[in-house]
C-alpha cells in the first residue's frame, strides 16, 4: 500500500527530509556519508543523477527508516 505512494525524489529533497534543520547542500553531504556506511546503499551515494527513482527511495526507506 505505502509503496504505491512513494515517488521519485531529488537527492537534496530526500536529504532535507532526513536533516530538515540544515542547508540542502549540507543535508546532502550528510545523507551521502550515511548511505556510504551501508554496503547495500553505497552505490546510491555515487550516482551521477540528481533524482532517486521510486524503487531507490523505497530501498532507502527500508534500510534507514522513513524520515
Amino acid at each position: 500500500m505505502q509503496q504505491n505512494s512513494i515517488t521519485s525524489l531529488g537527492r537534496a529533497e530526500l536529504a532535507q527530509k532526513y536533516f530538515p534543520f540544515i542547508q540542502p547542500q549540507s543535508a546532502w553531504i550528510k545523507l551521502k556519508s550515511l548511505l556510504a556506511e551501508y554496503p547495500d546503499l553505497a552505490h546510491l551515494a555515487k550516482l551521477k543523477r540528481r533524482t532517486y527513482l521510486p524503487s531507490e527511495v523505497n530501498i532507502i526507506y527500508q534500510r534507514l527508516g522513513r524520515p
